[in-house]
């Protein structure tokens, strides 16, 4: 169970949710999958297009450039003077990049799926599959990803809170944002917002209003309605 006391000291709490968001936008994935008929598959990839071409592909480029590097920097070798718990945080890291590899593997099948289903070469039955596969393979993702924030949240997150000073992970989280860019970064953060709203913490909400600055808060509905439900309403 994640420490509250060392999760309330962790500031790169974006990283959180986004990966939160990209297991709920997996989940509504399959969902929309599994009731989509071949002659609608035109939608499903749209979908497929903003869950694995945009919210992933956001999430790893921040994770393999920047998170990554950065967590192993600081939780591993010379920057900590218990051998075992440094080897324990190195296998965590690693265990975890496998996972992303096997996420990004997942998504790439999902998205070759999408695009199968599209095909008018191919039969009804054969796009059907594919509509399946996409189904089936959405599932896999939002399990996997879920499983991939138990090893963040119970070992990684209280990690980072209780080792790294906050002004140095503030600065850290910074760059992150400005990584992701102004116009991706407003879509990503609607996201965070919807899977946060959807989880009923009170706790999350409340980190949530003191790491977003309020003014930034109130433009989310428009952003809101403006950005992310023309990409996401078929999943809506």
């Amino acid at each position: 169970m994640l420490s509250s006391s060392l999760l309330e000291k962790f500031e790169v709490q974006p990283w959180r949710w986004h990966t939160k968001s990209l297991a709920r936008d997996a989940g509504r994935l399959q969902k929309l999958a599994s009731k989509t008929d071949p002659n609608d598959a035109e939608i499903l990839k749209d979908a497929c297009d903003f869950v694995v071409g945009f919210n992933m592909m956001g999430l790893h480029k921040v994770e393999a450039t920047l998170f990554y590097p950065w967590m192993k920097k600081k939780l591993t070798g010379a920057n900590l003077d218990n051998p075992e718990l440094s080897t324990a945080f190195s296998s965590a890291i690693d265990a975890l990049e496998n996972d992303r590899l096997s996420v990004a593997s997942l998504g790439k099948n999902i998205s070759e799926n999408a695009m199968l289903a599209c095909d008018p070469n191919k039969t009804e039955s054969r796009r059907a599959e594919a509509i399946a596969e996409v189904a089936k393979h959405s599932a896999k993702l939002s399990n996997l990803v879920n499983r991939m924030m138990t090893i963040e949240d119970t070992l990684l997150v209280p990690a980072i809170g209780a080792i790294v000073p906050t002004n140095e992970q503030k600065s850290f989280n910074n760059k992150v944002v400005r990584r992701l860019g102004l116009l991706d970064s407003r879509l990503h953060l609607v996201g965070m917002y919807e899977a946060i709203s959807e989880g009923n913490d009170s706790k999350e909400n409340e980190r949530f209003e003191e790491a977003i600055p309020g003014f930034t808060r109130k433009l989310i509905p428009r952003w809101r309605r403006k950005l992310y439900v023309p990409k996401t309403y078929m999943m809506e």
